[in-house]
């Protein structure tokens, strides 16, 4: 029986898989339920995720529920993700979303999250540039929903991290304090961290991604590589997000079943009176 139910939940995904993501290519692992997203036009990977059992999961994500409603595959889990051609972030996170909201026994997506944006043929680190800069104080993936066990406790420390006064952090630390502003002479320290990097970001922003830098842009960009990495955010990387199937949609549904019902009584007894 457990069998049977297996491979009939291993056939839904692969349906699911390939209607979701249809005008990509989709390739499968023979012997797992791991799928990898192809870029039709530019031949690069756009995702790389799994179908994981929901004990498997708990390894890394110990905060998940303990009673699955569902048995067996009931956890997507995004190994990678990165733009490739015209698909963004955002329409592939929209994409995964879709997929494991049309599959009735997914109940959570899981990911670690290791994501950056390039500048000048260099990597800096998006979640803790996120986190300093957003008006939320949130990652891109948070934004997203994908939350930690340890979300609440990191977005307080995160707070006061934000809110603090850069001119008094900057002469605290030194060394720090020549760099960024012989870096970033002309933006005013008399702010707090989260509108100070905000503002030295806003100039790094239009950076190439690969080459084209000159020196003064590896000077910035390596300030403020410097800068996010001794502010030291608060964020664990664990990330997971509960899947919502609509069940008000369903009781909408009902309801307005129910409504079409008490309608047509009662136009059968006006009916019948008449």
């Amino acid at each position: 029986m457990q069998q049977q139910q297996i491979l009939e939940q291993k056939k839904l995904i692969r349906d699911a898989v390939n209607k979701v993501f249809e005008g990509f290519r989709v390739e499968k692992d023979f012997s797992s339920e791991h799928y990898r997203i192809i870029d039709m036009t530019t031949r690069k990977i756009c995702l790389h995720f799994e179908f994981v059992d929901h004990g498997s999961t708990k390894k890394l994500h110990p905060a998940l529920p303990h009673n699955p409603k569902y048995r067996d595959l009931t956890v997507l889990h995004i190994s990678h993700l990165s733009k490739c051609g015209a698909n963004s972030g955002n329409r592939l996170l929209a994409l995964v979303d879709e997929l494991a909201k049309s599959i009735p026994f997914i109940e959570y997506i899981t990911l670690t999250d290791a994501s950056n944006i390039k500048k000048c043929n260099d990597s800096l680190n998006l979640p803790d540039l996120k986190i300093l800069t957003s008006e939320r104080g949130e990652s891109w993936y948070n934004h997203w929903g994908y939350k930690s066990a340890k979300h609440d406790n990191n977005m307080r420390i995160n707070f006061e991290l934000r809110n603090m006064n850069m001119r008094e952090y900057l002469h605290d630390n030194q060394g720090l304090d020549s760099v960024i502003k012989k870096a970033f002479p002309e933006v005013n320290t008399n702010a707090t961290v989260h509108e100070y990097v905000k503002a030295i970001y806003e100039q790094i922003r239009s950076f190439p991604e690969e080459d084209g830098c000159d020196d003064e842009q590896f000077k910035k960009l390596s300030a403020l590589q410097m800068l996010i990495g001794k502010l030291n955010v608060e964020y664990y990387k664990e990330l997971f997000k509960t899947v919502e199937h609509g069940s008000h949609g369903g009781t909408k549904l009902s309801e307005k079943k129910r409504k079409t019902k008490r309608l047509m009584t009662k136009k059968r007894k006006i009916k019948k009176r008449n």
